[in-house]
C-alpha cells in the first residue's frame, strides 16, 4: 500500500484515465503529510487529450501545481506509470505528443528544493485513482481541502496499514 515520506517531505500521488474513443481523460491528484495526513486534493477533466501518456503527463503537471499551491518544498511524487517517473528522471525528454507536458513538468520540479520520483503499484495509488474516477461522473473541482466522501474510507485504510 501507501508508504510515508521521509519526514519533512509531503506524498503528491497522481494518476490519470484516458477514454480512448472520446480522446478525453481525468486526473486527480492527492497530498499527504509524512504522517499520512490530508493536506489537498484535485481532479480536472480534460475535454481533448492526445493520447494515455499525455494524459498521465498532464496529472502529474496538475499535481505539482496543486503541490506549488499547498507550498510545498520537499515533495515525493508517485505515479503508477512507469514511464511518467523514468522520463521525469530522465529530465522530461520524451518524443511524440506528450513531450511538451513532460517539459512544463521538469521545469515546474525545478522549482522545488527537493523532489523525488517514484513508480508505485496501483493498490499503493488508490487515493489518486478513486479521485480520478470520481471526476468522470461529478464536478470536478481543482482544489479541496475537506477529502471528498468517496476517498475517506481509502485514506484511513492507508494510515491504519502505516500505524499497525
Amino acid at each position: 500500500g501507501w508508504t510515508r515520506p521521509p519526514l519533512g517531505f509531503v506524498k503528491l500521488n497522481v494518476d490519470a484515465s484516458f477514454d480512448q474513443d472520446m480522446l478525453r481523460g481525468t486526473t486527480g491528484a492527492v497530498l499527504r503529510d509524512d504522517k499520512g495526513r490530508f493536506i489537498v486534493g484535485g481532479n480536472w477533466k480534460m475535454d481533448w487529450c492526445a493520447d494515455v501518456l499525455t494524459a498521465e503527463a498532464m496529472a502529474l503537471r496538475f499535481g505539482l501545481l496543486l503541490a506549488q499551491k499547498a507550498g510545498s518544498n520537499r515533495l515525493v511524487v508517485n505515479s503508477d506509470n512507469m514511464e511518467v517517473i523514468d522520463t521525469m528522471k530522465n529530465g522530461g525528454h520524451i518524443a511524440g505528443a506528450a513531450a511538451a507536458v513532460f517539459d512544463d513538468c521538469y521545469f515546474m520540479a525545478c522549482d522545488f528544493t527537493l523532489v523525488r520520483f517514484e513508480h508505485c503499484n496501483r493498490k499503493a495509488n488508490k487515493v489518486a485513482h478513486e479521485i480520478t474516477r470520481v471526476a468522470k461522473f461529478s464536478e470536478t473541482r481543482d482544489w479541496f481541502e475537506e477529502p471528498l466522501n468517496d476517498i475517506v474510507n481509502f485514506l484511513i485504510d492507508d494510515v491504519t496499514i502505516i500505524t499497525n
